[in-house]
């Protein structure tokens, strides 16, 4: 036949993975995803995950902020099942963290006043370092 057709098909990508580049480190990762180094690092303490088939050896396992070899796969942080629609900025209050960060983790969500359906998986990259962030995200804790 002479038609044009196309091919449709469907990829699943893990949230919260991040297959370390050349160069990477785990500051210049944190800094990609507006969050610091520390919430990186310790998403990664053990136990050491292996996705896909690689080996463990491959892992992380410490040794600072800079030591991290190309094809290692980190955690980003943690994959929240959605319970029921909220937005972006909901989930942001729940975490502790800002729309901004779990925007960077999941670009795929929009915007930060966009719906996110009861049952969706996001990676949540909690701000672990953030003294100025009450538990419930409105900002700073007051004293008293």
């Amino acid at each position: 036949g002479g038609g044009g057709g196309g091919y449709c098909f469907a990829v699943h990508v893990e949230r919260c993975v991040y297959c370390a580049m050349e160069g990477d480190s785990f500051e210049s990762i944190a800094v990609s995803l507006g969050t610091d180094w520390l919430q990186v690092f310790a998403a990664n303490a053990q136990p050491p995950m292996s996705p896909l088939g690689v080996d463990a050896g491959q892992l992380p396992h410490g040794g600072g902020a800079d030591s991290l070899p190309a094809g290692a796969i980190l955690r980003l942080g943690v994959v929240y099942k959605v319970p029921e629609r909220t937005t972006v900025g909901g989930l942001a209050s729940l975490f502790a963290t800002s729309g901004d960060v779990l925007l960077a983790a999941n670009p795929d969500l929009g915007g930060e006043h966009v719906h996110v359906e009861g049952g969706s998986e996001v990676c949540v990259l909690a701000g672990i370092c953030d003294t100025d962030v009450a538990p419930d995200g409105s900002g700073m804790q007051q004293a008293g």
